[in-house]
């Protein structure tokens, strides 16, 4: 009888098999089944359902609250919808957002219409449109996001919004962008992201407590940031796109501004020292933006020239003579500096008021300080740059430009505006106390007189935010004091009109237009669109509701 033929027998799933046993086969026909969908709750999936739980969402009367007009509302579904797509991978599985991504829009959108040119480092578009990506959350986007939404409530002092109970201010949203911070390895990473949310936590502080370590700190973390990406050197752009090429000059320059405005302010030594080119006009796409970003380089850039930086950080401001070589620099820096408004009178008119606030202030501002200095040699021009009676026409010529200027493009500069103009009231007064140098007082009229002048400033610098800086206020008022008494023993009375502190300034058109009330953050679910910098009105129409 012939051997039975091999046959093949399928595998029931019963046993293990003869066959596979001999040849130390694992089985492999039994596979656990493995759960579908998504293997955690999405982060807003989590956050509802903690609502729930703790009752606060049957709690209608605690929802957000209404604060923006029905021309916001329109647009907010726009906004979360127009950014471009990114391919960027999430930096963590396990993260949670603790502020959902409809309420960091809002400040976003904010910052894109008012502060994007003075801080033109963010596409507020493509943020949105990496938070809203399903999956897991990009970290340092989400950091980078919650910093800028601290920066612009805390620099603008926007009323805060409630959601669900929950009061979203300046604070909750830089608490959020440091917990971000801790949980993506913040200090192992070196990029443009951690950069840029350093600044903008700095500029959260410095509007908070200027000058304060805090602040002065989170400044140095993004310089040393970006002096560890190189970007201080030219040979680091080589071969990299000309948008990132863009974006990276953007930052290192703005970090320059800053630095150099801060240790003005605050006497502190600069740390960039960079050659980079500046970000090139024709390659942007935002000609509204760029041209008055590089006007404003320019100045500290030549204000750096005459080594007015090391004068300050040595300690030496008002102390010492310049040398000839140094003072001929500052000499034509006065003169540059003299006759800016009218160079840049074109520019001027094609740029936002936020934008020419910063400028001229910052532009007379630097005069003043100039001035101060080159008063020290005790050698006088009648009325150049270097004269007493200087101070009295530079604090004129600014009155003259931001008195029409709305408030609220004064205001969204913080407290570094308001310092700079209290440095240029206070030389002003120093100017007045020394009446006998000045020019004899009927060549002033009432409305170019120092003390109304004088008088002017301390309004403007009253009316910040509902009383402006006390302390400033309060040194500037007694500062004025002693001048008029000093005036009124070195002068009868009958030649100089009497100061009037109570003097307040009338609002001018485009004031009353915009309101001097900051806008509230908006609700959830009002619509919001970013508009492009391409011929379109930086302040889009609100409707406030009383």
């Amino acid at each position: 009888m012939s051997a039975r033929s091999p046959t093949k027998i399928a595998c029931d799933g019963c046993k293990i098999r003869k066959g596979c046993r001999n040849s130390r086969i694992k089985c492999t026909y039994l596979r656990a089944q493995q759960p579908r969908g998504p293997q955690r709750l999405r982060s807003t999936t989590q956050y509802l359902i903690d609502q729930v739980q703790r009752g606060v969402a049957a709690q209608p009367s605690q929802g957000p609250t209404l604060s923006w007009g029905p021309q916001v509302a329109e647009n907010t579904n726009q906004f979360l919808a127009s950014g471009p797509s990114s391919d960027r991978q999430p930096a963590s599985l396990s993260f949670i957002c603790q502020i959902p991504t409809n309420i960091v829009a809002y400040p976003l959108y904010i910052y894109h219409v008012r502060m994007y040119p003075v801080w033109p480092i963010v596409d507020a578009k493509n943020v949105m449109s990496i938070l809203q990506q399903d999956g897991d959350v990009d970290i340092e986007t989400y950091a980078l996001a919650t910093a800028v939404a601290a920066a612009t409530v805390s620099q603008l002092r926007l009323n805060q919004t409630v959601w669900y109970g929950k009061p979203i201010t300046a604070d909750i949203f830089a608490t959020e962008s440091m917990r971000a911070r801790r949980l993506s390895n913040h200090g192992s990473a070196v990029n443009l992201n951690n950069v840029r949310t350093s600044f903008f936590l700095h500029i959260y502080h410095e509007s908070k407590h200027a000058g304060g370590s805090e602040s002065l700190l989170f400044l140095r973390e993004a310089i040393s940031l970006a002096q560890m990406m190189y970007l201080h050197r030219e040979t680091a752009y080589i071969g990299l796109p000309q948008r990132e090429q863009q974006i990276r000059r953007r930052v290192l320059w703005l970090l320059f501004i800053t630095e150099r405005g801060v240790c003005i302010l605050h006497k502190l030594p600069a740390v960039i020292k960079t050659n980079i080119s500046t970000p090139e006009l024709h390659l942007d796409g935002e000609p509204q933006v760029l041209p008055a970003f590089l006007k404003l380089l320019n100045l500290f850039r030549l204000f750096e020239q005459s080594r007015m930086f090391d004068f300050i950080e040595d300690g030496k401001f008002g102390m010492c003579p310049l040398p000839d070589e140094v003072r001929n620099l500052d000499q034509r820096t006065l003169k540059f500096l003299h006759d800016g408004l009218q160079d840049g009178s074109t520019l001027m008119s094609h740029i936002s008021d936020v934008q020419k606030a910063d400028l001229c202030v910052t532009r007379h501002w630097m005069r003043m300080i100039l001035w101060k200095v080159s008063t020290k040699d005790q050698f006088f021009s009648p009325y150049g740059p270097d004269s007493p009676s200087f101070p009295i026409m530079v604090a004129k010529e600014l009155l003259d430009i931001v008195s029409n200027l709305p408030q609220a493009a004064m205001k969204a500069h913080g407290l570094g505006m308001e310092l700079k103009l209290y440095g240029i009231a206070n030389s002003l007064a120093d100017a007045v106390m020394d009446m006998t140098t000045l020019p004899r007082v009927s060549l002033w009229n009432d409305e170019s007189s120092p003390y109304n002048i004088l008088a002017r400033l301390h309004s403007f610098l009253s009316a910040f935010h509902g009383g402006g800086n006390k302390e400033l206020v309060d040194v500037l008022h007694k500062k004025m004091a002693e001048a008029q008494y000093r005036a009124d023993r070195a002068m009868p009375s009958t030649i100089h009109a009497p100061m009037k502190i109570g003097h307040l300034m009338e609002p001018t058109a485009s004031e009353n237009q915009l309101g001097d009330d900051e806008p509230l953050l908006p609700r959830p679910d009002h619509t919001i669109t970013i508009p492009d910098y391409w011929g379109e009105d930086l302040y889009p129409p609100l409707t406030w509701i009383g």
